[in-house]
């Protein structure tokens, strides 16, 4: 047994010869490089600077929380790299660079590494911190959109973020980083803020606050093509569905994913819109949802092990999703319902998992036939 090569280690756990975590992360890197450029190009090199900051916050909370807790350091893996990422991705791209500085150390520096690090966080890191950042006094930095290729009022490479005052409509202005405001660069309404506030399901979509799209339709609303190929207002990832879904096959092509958990999210989120008929072309292309689906939600770490549990995990987020739009107050509800269901795996993995080796209970709503134990043989017979 001293010589023993059996190693207990928590999840994630890989099942095939050469898969490993950093090919796992390098095909989720490669699959957002397109969105991430997309996103440069319609919202001008703030959104580079803003996945910068992002990135290299992740990379040092995680070196420095990891020091402190005398751990080794575990860069090579690639985690806080995507992690930052992906917190920058969901984030607007006016957002202050202290802000998402702030974001992404809650990210990866709490959610992730007082967890104990990869494998044993509960909690998505990327959507802690983005959530962390909604619920905190800096939520109004987080939720003000400018229109696609804004740059042009302010120039390509021109830092600006959202500057708070009160003396305005909207609260919040536009500034460089000397302080200039740009004037002609002003919060525009995303789809889902649109649907939210019934402008979108009106007949003639007026109000004070412009559209946010390249081509609108005559009664004023995003064209389905600007949503579906993100010509439109959002974060700097979620814009475009087109790139998404290019990027989703690549990780359903090298099996990085498993397409229970988004064909579950898309299917329970699709569901409650048909039911409900609440514009659900719309809701389906609008906002984070399918971001959500193949990138955030099929975390290895934070979603199910078994199929499943998959399925219940991808329904139970896609209703959630669809609920928050509908009945809270809140446009978006993707980030707050993979949350919960991180929290909910952890229920779904202990009494919804297959049994254990030699294990004689079931666990609750485990439809598999207990395993028995070998009956003993009678006395006085062999």
């Amino acid at each position: 047994m001293a010589n023993s090569k059996f190693v207990a280690t928590v999840s994630p756990h890989l099942h095939e010869r050469g898969q490993t975590i950093s090919r796992g992360m390098t095909d989720v890197l490669v699959a957002l490089t397109p969105i991430a450029i997309w996103g440069i190009i319609v919202f001008g090199f703030n959104a580079f600077y803003v996945m910068a900051v992002s990135i290299i916050t992740a990379m040092l909370s995680e070196v420095v929380m990891r020091w402190i807790m005398g751990r080794k350091a575990t860069l090579v893996d690639m985690s806080a790299f995507l992690s930052g990422l992906f917190l920058a991705l969901i984030l607007p791209v006016t957002t202050p660079l202290w802000v998402v500085a702030i974001g992404a150390f809650l990210a990866v520096g709490v959610g992730k590494e007082l967890f104990g690090g990869l494998g044993k966080n509960i909690f998505n890191p990327a959507l802690f911190g983005r959530v962390a950042l909604m619920i905190s006094p800096l939520w109004l930095y987080t939720t003000k959109f400018v229109k696609p290729f804004y740059w042009k009022a302010s120039g390509f490479f021109t830092p600006i973020h959202a500057s708070i005052n009160n003396a305005v409509a909207g609260r919040v202005t536009y500034k460089g980083i000397t302080g200039k405001v740009y004037v002609d660069v002003v919060t525009h309404a995303t789809p889902m803020s649109l649907l939210k506030s019934g402008r979108m399901l009106s007949a003639t979509v007026t109000g004070p606050t412009p559209v946010g799209a390249t081509y609108i339709t005559g009664a004023g609303r995003p064209s389905f093509w600007s949503m579906f190929f993100g010509l439109k207002s959002g974060c700097i990832g979620e814009v475009s569905v087109f790139l998404l879904i290019i990027g989703a096959c690549w990780l359903l092509y090298r099996k990085t994913i498993d397409w229970r958990i988004p064909a579950g999210v898309l299917g329970g989120a699709l569901l409650i819109f048909l039911v409900t008929w609440n514009n659900p072309l719309y809701q389906m292309v609008g906002g984070g949802l399918w971001l959500g689906a193949f990138y955030m939600a099929t975390d290895w770490v934070t979603s199910p092990m078994t199929r499943r549990t998959k399925w219940i995990y991808g329904i139970g987020i896609g209703v959630t999703v669809a609920l928050i739009r509908l009945i809270s107050p809140l446009p978006e509800g993707v980030a707050i319902a993979i949350l919960n269901w991180n929290v909910i795996t952890l229920l779904l993995d202990r009494y919804v998992a297959e049994p254990k080796f030699g294990e004689v209970k079931k666990p609750l709503f485990n439809k598999l036939p207990a395993i028995a134990k070998a009956p003993k043989p009678a006395q006085g017979k062999t």
